[in-house]
């Protein structure tokens, strides 16, 4: 049994260190070193070195946790809202259409937001899909402040890609704003075809120059993208040339003003020749036409007879 435990384990059991190596004894207990000594850079570290890891370690353990669990974020927001950050206003500036509680609303700031942790990045890119809002800029002023200034669009026409099409509201630049018409909106100026929309300050810049023909516009009508038809209030249609539309226009405001052309039985002035001006009467007015012209012929036929 001896011989199978040496063959095992290499010595047999309860033979020293001595035996093992030939030559030497084993170390006086006198002699030995302490086992904090021995432990070379171990035995080095302070005191306290022990609690202090495994404090560090607990705390590892439990940042891994919240990361695994998902509630970082969560914990650090809760603990800086603590400390003083929590978000206790916003100041909104710049909104005259946009509501300001639909303004809070998009901003998403829950109960106990830290500042520290607020997405005011993904605030203004909220803010800036509302079609109201050209421009908008959300800033952080620490410890607990938030400011949102606000650039609205400016309404400048009433717009319809063509006479089917729903009626838009549109800024200077074309871009439509909203399909919910208001009262309040059904003065500015309506533009009808497509691309008419990015051409409003033109048609209106023209028709500055006309006012007694400009008061009784009620839409403008952009031609195959190259000219301009205007509608009166009494139904009566003016076609603009392509080229030199401002002499047309000043044409029909000296007629307009002089002799109130566009209060006679028309139905069309037509402008496009520079030399000219054509009009088409009412069905009213050509019957009445034909029936002075048909007096007048037989008139005149009488007293040639009569001579």
């Amino acid at each position: 049994m001896q011989a199978l435990t040496s063959r095992w384990f290499g010595r047999a059991r309860g033979q020293g260190l001595s035996g093992l190596i030939p030559g030497r004894r084993g170390v006086a207990r006198l002699h030995r070193q302490p086992v904090w000594r021995a432990a070379g850079f171990l035995g080095r570290l302070p005191r306290g070195a022990g609690l202090t890891a495994s404090v560090l370690y607990l705390i590892a353990c439990g940042a891994y946790g919240m990361v695994y669990s998902g509630k970082t974020e969560e914990v650090f927001n809760d603990t800086t809202s603590e400390l003083g950050f929590r978000v206790s206003a916003v100041r909104i500036t710049g909104q005259r259409e946009l509501d300001e509680i639909d303004v809070l609303d998009t901003l998403s700031i829950h109960s106990g937001q830290s500042l520290f942790f607020y997405d005011a990045q993904g605030a203004r890119d909220r803010l800036a899909g509302n079609p109201w809002i050209s421009n908008v800029s959300v800033m952080k002023f620490y410890p607990d402040k938030l400011r949102v200034i606000i650039e609205e669009r400016t309404p400048a026409a009433l717009w319809q890609k063509s006479l089917d099409e729903p009626v838009e509201i549109v800024d200077g630049a074309g871009k439509v704003i909203t399909d919910h018409l208001e009262a309040r909106f059904v003065k500015l100026p309506r533009v009808i075809g497509d691309g008419a929309e990015t051409r409003v300050h033109e048609i209106t810049g023209l028709l500055d120059d006309a006012p007694d023909v400009q008061k009784r516009v009620r839409a403008s009508m952009l031609v195959s993208h190259r000219r301009w038809d205007l509608f009166l209030d009494n139904g009566v249609q003016v076609m603009l040339p392509e080229r030199n539309p401002e002499a047309a226009l000043a044409e029909l405001q000296r007629l307009e003003h002089d002799g109130g052309l566009l209060d006679r039985d028309l139905t069309l002035v037509d402008l496009r020749l520079s030399d000219r001006l054509v009009v088409r009467l009412t069905d009213t007015a050509k019957a009445a036409r034909d029936e002075l012209v048909q007096a007048r012929t037989k008139a005149m036929k009488q007293r040639a007879r009569d001579a």
